[in-house]
């Protein structure tokens, strides 16, 4: 079991999320996909479901689903929902400990960033903390990866959160990025991370799946 978070929204927590279940799907592995909370639709969800080919119910995938395209507590506020906190952690954790029991293996996927509200002031963070799971951060090849990937390891770690490793998504090729090399090694070596993934593109990517499944 993993979850995938990333540095900020639109890294392409999903794209690499999917990349993830279809490869290990290839593998023989039976994966599944849970995205707790998921505002502005269901997109995301409907990405998963569709790549890995499940009759599982969107309920049950994303059993926080949110219609405007805003941050949860914000989106949870606006829309007056009248979920409490101790009932949204029940759907998750029912939810989680269900698919959890049907498949050998589940990508959890995030929303946003690791310090996103959710509900009052339990974060993102929080929900990766309550799930006791290990993290994988998707982060960008590009100028500002090396303050937004640490920042983020950082305050993964000072929850009690192990990190995996970090998976870049090339966001911007890495033909236009100056010296990435030093980039990721910058980031290996002060925040002592593993880059354990570079994705190209949906053919092109190197992930080192060992990381992923341990």
């Amino acid at each position: 079991m993993i979850f995938i978070t990333g540095t900020d929204t639109g890294i392409g927590k999903t794209y690499v999320s999917s990349i993830l279940a279809e490869n290990l799907k290839k593998m023989g592995i039976n994966v599944g996909y849970l995205k707790p909370v998921e505002t502005g639709g269901r997109e995301d969800t409907l990405t998963l479901k569709n790549i890995l080919n499940t009759d599982d119910d969107l309920d049950l995938m994303n059993p926080i689903n949110l219609k405007l395209p805003l941050s949860p507590n914000i989106a949870f506020d606006v829309e007056n929902s009248p979920l409490t906190l101790d009932e949204i952690k029940e759907k998750i954790k029912n939810a989680y400990e269900t698919l959890k029991e049907k498949y050998d293996f589940l990508i959890v996927e995030g929303a946003g960033g690791v310090c996103v509200p959710i509900k009052e002031d339990f974060l993102m963070s929080d929900l990766i903390k309550f799930l006791g799971l290990d993290a994988v951060v998707v982060s960008r090849p590009n100028l500002g990866t090396i303050n937004h990937t640490l920042l983020t390891v950082e305050h993964l770690r000072n929850k009690g959160i192990n990190v995996r490793g970090v998976i870049i998504n090339c966001i911007t090729d890495l033909s236009e990025v100056l010296y990435y090399e030093k980039t990721f090694e910058t980031i290996e070596k002060v925040g002592n991370i593993e880059i354990i993934g570079i994705v190209k593109s949906r053919e092109d990517f190197e992930i080192d799946f060992e990381k992923i499944l341990r």
